[in-house]
């Protein structure tokens, strides 16, 4: 499948009066730095009204970012009236499982809407009318800035500040295999003025105890295969009522599980109230996102 190129999406977006936005499924730092850089974007340089929504609500240290408060939390982009805009805007977003929080409901891309389809997961699956997919890049942000140095917008500190959340976040503040390209982009958003210590205090160093407590059940839960070298953690829906964690933050646990020398790919599997949530993560060269597609999932 071919991309279209930078220049068609903006020109399009140009002609937009009214665009609608959604975080995606349990929505992490790079969904909310990725859609809040660009509704900033085309508010500020095309005077375009942005309405960005989120089914599921941000992890709790998230919602301390100033730049959370414009998402409406609640509503799912299911829930909007497609005419009323002139696109819908799909960013960090792979396919429909990950577009809508009402699983239970089957969501379906809609085929009466202007789709603009601008993501880094290899699964993408181009369900745009206009489609940008590089699977190279470590984070939507990533992605993004590239395509705003591309249109010649400028890069004040409030659209680096967006950028950099995802930039940290998708990278594991800069742990994960991509973490020289993260540094790059990083660096380039820092120079120009954003704020990385306030990242930090308000991302890394902030998090609530309970989220810890998650962390050391799947620890506590482990399960090891030594013959193929994988682990697995399983969380049941009572655990995560009792721990009050939400679906963005139970999307954090497997990021913790990664890093076990003995491993060479490990996955969990959490109960939630009408569906089950897997995770993969791989350290050594293992095509984990071939297990997601089997089991109707993506990712990188």
């Amino acid at each position: 499948m071919e991309n279209n190129t930078f220049a068609e999406i903006w020109d399009k977006l140009k002609r937009c009066k009214r665009v609608a936005m959604t975080l995606h499924y349990g929505p992490d730092g790079d969904s909310l730095g990725s859609c809040t850089a660009m509704k900033y974007v085309l508010e500020r340089d095309l005077g375009c009204k942005i309405t960005l929504v989120s089914h599921d609500n941000l992890s709790e240290n998230m919602n301390n970012l100033s730049y959370s408060k414009e998402v409406i939390f609640g509503k799912d982009i299911s829930e909007i009236d497609y005419k009323d805009f002139d696109a819908i805007l799909f960013i960090d977003c792979s396919s429909d499982k990950m577009i809508s929080g009402k699983l239970k409901d089957n969501f379906s891309i809609p085929k009466d809407a202007f789709i603009v389809n601008i993501d880094h997961h290899e699964t993408n699956t181009y369900y745009g009318n206009l489609n940008y997919v590089d699977s190279k890049m470590p984070s939507a942000c990533s992605l993004l800035i590239e395509f705003i140095k591309n249109i010649n917008v400028n890069f004040d500190k409030e659209l680096c500040d967006r950028l950099l959340i995802g930039v940290c976040t998708d990278s594991g503040f800069f742990t994960y295999d991509n973490a020289t390209r993260s540094l790059v982009d990083a660096a380039f958003l820092i120079k120009n003025g954003a704020d990385y210590d306030n990242i930090l205090k308000s991302v890394l160093y902030n998090q609530p105890l309970r989220l810890k407590k998650y962390y050391t059940l799947l620890f506590n839960n482990l399960k090891i295969n030594n013959e193929k070298k994988f682990g697995y953690s399983v969380i049941s829906y009572n655990d995560v009522q009792s721990l009050g964690i939400n679906k963005a933050e139970v999307r954090l646990g497997i990021n913790e599980l990664q890093f076990i020398e003995e491993f060479d790919f490990v996955f969990n599997l959490v109960e939630m109230e009408d569906h089950i949530k897997g995770s993969f993560r791989s350290k050594k060269g293992v095509d984990v996102s071939l297990f997601a597609k089997e089991l109707g999932g993506g990712g990188h």
